[in-house]
């Protein structure tokens, strides 16, 4: 009876402490999202992402289709935004932040850029989410092979980024239809191609005309129809190319040489 009384009191314990440990977290949480979960100098960064991207990031030919103002916690810093702006080009997608300072530096110490960049194609994924605890409109960005990001809007920029996800996104979906017609026309196509060709023998034709015409051989024209000899009957349907690829015609035996023609004033040789 003192043993299941002991145990229940540990188990009471270890319960009353693993809750507690939980409180804590939650509250330090609550406590830091409350006074740290903040925008750092959002005007003076989009300045320095503007200064940036007009300063020769963009290639030649390449220019800016879509923007919004956009704020990204990382990990090692989740409490202060890094801020600066989503650009969708015709070529990439593009974030361009200024990392928060440092409490302890000087203010006149030089800003950090951030970068990162997606080629902007199908294989692009931006899915709208709401980010960071639920509290701002955001994206997830994917790539293969690269690594994945979630940036939200600034607020009162939610409006911008919906536009610039839906604007790719649509791009995107009208590149994929583009491709699918262009993969089912050359099948289409391919398939016409490669269909039988086939002739009605008229009066006056022959099976060598008829090849001829077609660029075929006589036996060729012979095996696809199972013909035993030369023969045609008018009205006769003949298949002139059979399924598939067409078969090129063998190539015509070259011409006999011509004997060389005397030359004017000269005399035959004698025999």
């Amino acid at each position: 009876m003192k043993e299941s009384e002991g145990l229940y009191r540990s188990f009471r314990f270890l319960k009353r402490l693993l809750i507690g440990v939980a409180l804590v977290l939650i509250g330090m949480t609550v406590l830091g999202y409350t006074l740290f979960m903040r925008h750092v100098d959002a005007r003076g960064a989009w300045t320095a992402a503007a200064r940036e991207l007009n300063g020769g990031i963009l290639h030649y030919g390449e220019h800016v289709q879509r923007w919004a103002k956009v704020f990204q916690r990382r990990p090692t810093d989740y409490y202060r935004a890094a801020n600066g702006l989503l650009v969708a080009t015709n070529d990439r997608l593009i974030f361009i932040g200024v990392a928060p300072t440092d409490m302890l530096v000087s203010e006149d110490a030089p800003q950090t850029i951030l970068q990162y960049e997606y080629p902007n194609d199908t294989l692009l994924t931006m899915a709208p989410v709401r980010a960071y605890f639920l509290t701002a409109t955001g994206v997830r960005i994917s790539y293969p092979g690269l690594t994945s990001s979630t940036i939200a809007a600034t607020p009162g920029e939610d409006r911008a980024l919906d536009q610039l996800v839906a604007y790719v996104n649509r791009n995107h979906a009208a590149e994929r239809e583009a491709s699918r017609r262009e993969r089912k026309l050359r099948a289409d196509v391919f398939a016409l191609i490669n269909e039988p060709i086939y002739y009605v023998v008229k009066r006056g034709d022959a099976l060598s005309t008829i090849a001829t015409r077609f660029d075929a051989t006589i036996d060729q024209i012979r095996q696809w129809n199972s013909l035993t000899g030369d023969k045609v009957k008018i009205g006769q349907r003949l298949v002139v190319k059979p399924p598939g690829p067409r078969q090129k015609a063998p190539p015509l035996p070259p011409p006999p040489p011509r004997a060389a023609k005397p030359r004017a004033g000269s005399q035959p040789s004698k025999q």
